[in-house]
């Protein structure tokens, strides 16, 4: 009958040490060196991650579910721009109501990537005027008129110049970082004569 305890011992007499700390840290450097080299390939090659082009930072959206969506709502056809520029663009758009009061946002990019908000309501003026400039916007500098329609110059919470005008039960504000011009280009793109 064999000994259940004997174990086989290597005839050489090799045991298996741990590595010494340097040999150990060395290890790690080089591991650490090959994944440098494959995230800066990674960022070197796959356009845009470095990079992004505006084009990629500024996506297109669609609004017309949102505009049709402040119709059913309200009842109320919603003022959309028509004849800007081909290198105008919405980059987004949503829409919130409450009952039978809704609130549109379509957001804008300019042809100098400036941005270009155009928020429009069939909430009372001066309120929504507030929600969207704040209490400083509720100031008017100074009346602009463009096809015969009188909008009101302001100023928003953030500095941003702004135009208000109200069409029948529908107030419209935009506002953003575009420039006075293009904040008139936008307007006038809403043929807001025609709606009145």
């Amino acid at each position: 009958m064999a000994d259940d305890t004997a174990t086989d011992v290597p005839s050489s007499g090799a045991v298996a040490r741990p590595k010494r700390m340097s040999a150990t840290l060395w290890d790690m450097v080089r591991s650490l060196g090959v994944m440098a080299v494959v995230v800066a390939l990674t960022l070197i090659f796959v356009p845009g991650l470095l990079h992004p082009s505006k084009s990629q930072r500024f996506a297109a959206v669609s609004y017309s579910d949102y505009t049709a969506g402040f119709k059913q709502v309200t009842g109320i056809d919603a003022l959309v721009p028509t004849g800007l520029g081909p290198k105008w663009y919405a980059n987004s758009a949503n829409l919130k109501y409450a009952g039978k009061h809704a609130h549109l946002h379509i957001g804008w990019v300019t042809p100098t990537k400036d941005y270009a908000a155009l928020e429009e309501s069939n909430s009372p003026a001066n309120a929504f005027i507030e929600s969207v400039l704040g209490s400083r916007g509720l100031t008017v500098t100074s009346k602009h008129y463009m096809n015969g329609v009188a909008w009101d110059r302001r100023v928003s919470a953030n500095g941003e110049r702004s135009l208000t005008c109200t069409v029948g039960k529908v107030t419209v504000v935009i506002t953003g970082s575009a420039s006075e011009t293009q904040d008139d280009i936008l307007a006038a793109a809403l043929h807001v004569g025609r709606a009145v």
